[in-house]
């Protein structure tokens, strides 16, 4: 009886570890490219072809949040892609972290994906010459207040969608004001 008893219990223990392992799997699975993304902090992703070097946080659900770019920060143009890829598994950027742009001195044009909802304070510090943004989006992002500290933004441009409406852009120069920026929001 004794032998049987442990055979169950082992029996129950190979089942609920069966069990737990899919749960597991199942839990951290992600839609991007079959793959499973990893939670790593300040990871370099390798470069998608036309974008710059990123440093930026992947998340299990698929996402990065840039949190510094190039460290040869001599370019004019500074490029953030869609997606950058960690490990095989490639991540949708949807934040740009404070002081993401900080050793970014040189650039005069910084061009972020539409797929940005969000962008930090102190997000642009750093990048004393910069002109102008270009954001491929038509609709409403979030833009935390003091994104631009430390800038003259007066004489900036944010260029967004040609297909914005007047009412989107409305929202966009509201959304863009609140956050300290004081030049043109435009669409081109």
């Amino acid at each position: 009886m004794r032998n049987r008893e442990k055979l169950l219990a082992y029996a129950l223990i190979g089942a609920l570890t069966l069990s737990s392992a899919g749960t597991v799997n199942a839990a951290t699975s992600s839609p991007v490219e079959g793959k499973t993304p990893v939670t790593k902090n300040n990871v370099t992703p390798t470069v998608v072809k036309g974008t710059d070097t990123v440093t930026a946080n992947v998340k299990k659900n698929g996402t990065a949040v840039i949190t510094a770019t190039p460290k040869s920060a001599s370019k004019k143009t500074v490029k953030i892609g869609k997606k950058i890829t960690y490990k095989k598994v490639a991540y949708t950027v949807t934040v740009i972290n404070g002081n993401a742009f900080k050793k970014c001195k040189k650039a005069t044009t910084i061009i972020l994906p539409a797929t940005i909802k969000r962008i930090n304070k102190k997000a642009f510090t750093g990048a004393k010459k910069l002109k102008k943004i270009r954001i491929n989006i038509s609709k409403n992002i979030t833009v935390k207040k003091g994104a631009f500290k430390g800038l003259s933004t007066k004489k900036m441009k944010i260029v967004v969608n040609k297909s914005t409406t007047a009412k989107q852009l409305k929202k966009l120069q509201k959304t863009f004001k609140k956050a300290g920026f004081r030049g043109k929001v435009v669409k081109a």
